[in-house]
């Protein structure tokens, strides 16, 4: 269940140039670095399955769950791919007590992400091996929704629907470091 088909990394680091001019310029235009991280991916695989033992095979919720059947109507259709319906519910059924479904383990797959966090620092030297450094970064600077793994038990009311994000909104942090 982590078969991530395709991931796209990018990072960047740049160091801005000083700015020649005044002294105040020079001052103010000194030591500052830029950075980014980029990532983008498909989403996880997970297996439509039973809440609960109605196989009567004696596992555990979330243990090698019981699969669900399928319809054969069409998983991904108009309407899909949302946070309230990701994939049709109605391709999929409930087995019959004391029956294995017909599902493939792993066949369906969740929403990607996409991330992109970035930094600011400035550095400055305060005496000959004192030195401080200033830093501000965001995290989801773009502040892009990454959904969770979408409800995979066919015989609950959250069947096929998203409830929660697998990352945090934008975050800012604010750091300084003294190095000696």
């Amino acid at each position: 269940a982590c078969d991530i088909r395709n991931r796209f990394v990018i990072s960047a680091v740049y160091d801005i140039p000083l700015m020649h001019g005044s002294p105040l310029t020079e001052k103010l235009t000194r030591n500052w670095r830029a950075s980014t991280l980029y990532q983008v991916q498909n989403g996880f695989p997970f297996t439509i399955s039973v809440f609960g033992d109605t196989a009567n095979a004696g596992t555990v919720v979330g243990e090698n769950p019981i699969r669900a059947n399928v319809t054969g109507k069409p998983v991904f259709g108009p309407g899909t791919r949302t946070t309230d319906q990701w994939f049709n519910p109605a391709a999929f059924a409930t087995p019959a007590a004391f029956t294995f479904g017909n599902v493939g383990r792993n066949t369906v797959y969740g929403p990607g992400m996409q991330t992109m966090d970035l930094a600011l620092m400035r550095s400055f030297v305060l005496a000959d091996k004192l030195h401080l450094e200033m830093r501000a970064e965001a995290f989801n600077a773009l502040n892009h929704s990454n959904w969770g793994t979408p409800n995979r038990f066919v015989n609950t009311p959250q069947f096929g629907s998203i409830t929660e994000a697998s990352t945090p909104g934008r975050e800012f942090q604010l750091s300084a470091r003294v190095s000696f």
